[in-house]
């Protein structure tokens, strides 16, 4: 597989043979008809080479020749999905384990339920993508799909299934290693596969109860269906508006001046004391270090490097119009300083945001109409996944959150900002170092 950009969009080259190239692309095109998420299919390129010859076995000098061409499926990957080597390196502990699980039994549900057979389900052939609290599962290999005008039979359900259980089963050999973990200590054991069951039982019994239910006798009936797309972010008019948060502007107290004195960003007023004291906590580190004190100028500068920048444009890839910033915020800075103390360490702050989320995140769920009819409506517009994703937060919202000089970075589009992360977050694990300038005088 190799991955390239062009114009701010993100595509997948994956090489097979011409005819499962085709094969697989027409899958996909369906399956995207259909209002599933999956990789949004481009085309297939087909390169030529000369046949190779092979000895014929008993007969000698006699040869035989295969084809050798080559065909290469082209896809669109979805934006905000989490890498697989991201997603693997959390802790997945219970409620993280089920948010992930369940986003997967939602799509093999829709999958099954609109005439789709897998044929290879896994974490692996899955792509992971949160949505605020909401995580969704996004088919990312169709190879072995089988396409069916209904829902598959019982005997494929059980199929997809098994097949899925045992995936589970090399993917807890293959974390186990990659962890220098004890071979009776699993990261994914059958428990983890029953309870993957017992979800999809479930939405399977929830997507029979909405296919029966989506007939508007009354007009309560259909102000709930339409309130449950404008949860979406759509309506069946046009886009629903932006739910703006009224705060009244009142002159700023001692703590937001304070904090504006020293890395010029404006928090609001309701935050500003907790916020000033995280500074003061990392005041306290940095002397700790140093066995001297540290001015709160330096403190507070590191701190906005090392923390406060990151943090909020990870935010800006994931948090939705419908949450707070500066609430994730803070409940971020406790999970991270819980998951480092349980562990002994710094826990990289891309991984803290991450199980934060996994954690945070709604049990996988149909909601109240299903997800591939909604995503159906507006495929001509949109890719299925994008079609299902909520509104993103605004820029406006996080721009007082940073100093001047990077407020432009979260107004980038998602690719752009992508591509600026890596070296951000490599630039806030490097330690500063203290000079004597930086110390308070006695």
């Amino acid at each position: 597989m190799v991955f390239v950009e062009s114009e701010g969009a993100r595509y997948a080259i994956k090489e097979t043979t011409p005819h499962m190239a085709e094969r697989e692309i027409r899958n996909l095109r369906e399956i995207e008809r259909r209002g599933i998420p999956a990789l949004s299919p481009i085309g297939t390129a087909h390169v030529s080479a000369p046949p190779i010859p092979i000895e014929v076995p008993g007969v000698p000098g006699m040869r035989q020749y295969i084809n050798n061409d080559r065909g290469y499926t082209i896809t669109r990957l979805a934006p905000r999905v989490i890498p697989h080597v991201l997603l693997y390196r959390l802790p997945l502990k219970k409620r993280s384990k089920h948010s992930l699980l369940s986003a997967v039994a939602v799509l093999m549900v829709e999958l099954h339920e609109h005439g789709i057979y897998w044929g290879d389900p896994s974490l692996a052939n899955a792509l992971i993508r949160i949505d605020g609290k909401r995580v969704l599962g996004i088919m990312a290999d169709a190879e072995t799909v089988e396409i069916f005008p209904q829902a598959v039979s019982e005997g494929l359900r059980q199929q997809d299934l098994a097949h899925f259980g045992e995936s589970l089963a090399w993917q807890a050999e293959d974390l186990r290693q990659a962890r220098g973990l004890p071979e009776e200590e699993q990261v994914l054991d059958d428990s983890d596969f029953r309870y993957f069951e017992r979800r999809y039982r479930w939405l399977r019994r929830e997507h029979a109860r909405l296919a029966d239910g989506q007939h508007f006798d009354t007009l309560f009936q259909a102000q709930k269906f339409l309130h449950s797309l404008n949860r979406w972010g759509f309506s069946l008019l046009d886009m629903t508006g932006r739910a703006v948060q009224q705060f009244t502007t009142v002159l700023p107290g001692w703590y937001q001046r304070r904090i504006y004195e020293l890395i010029h960003i404006s928090v609001p007023r309701p935050y500003a004391r907790r916020f000033y004291n995280l500074i003061l906590g990392h005041q306290a580190i940095l002397s700790e270090q140093v066995h001297r004190p540290v001015k709160l100028e330096v403190a507070a500068r590191d701190w906005y490097r090392r923390y406060h920048l990151p943090t909020i444009l990870l935010l800006r890839q994931t948090l939705t119009q419908e949450q707070d910033p500066m609430q994730a915020y803070f409940a971020i800075m406790d999970h991270k300083w819980n998951l480092s103390l349980k562990a002994g360490h710094e826990i990289p702050l891309e991984d803290a945001i991450t199980d934060w989320h996994m954690e945070e995140a709604n049990t996988g769920e149909l909601g109240a109409v299903d997800p591939a009819k909604m995503a159906t409506w507006w495929r001509e517009r949109t890719p299925v996944p994008e079609a299902l994703a909520p509104p993103s937060i605004e820029s406006e919202e996080l721009e007082p959150l940073l100093a001047t000089a990077e407020r432009p970075l979260v107004r980038l589009q998602q690719p752009e900002l992508e591509q600026k992360l890596p070296n951000i977050l490599e630039d806030s694990q490097r330690p500063r170092k203290i000079t004597t300038s930086d110390l308070e005088q006695n």
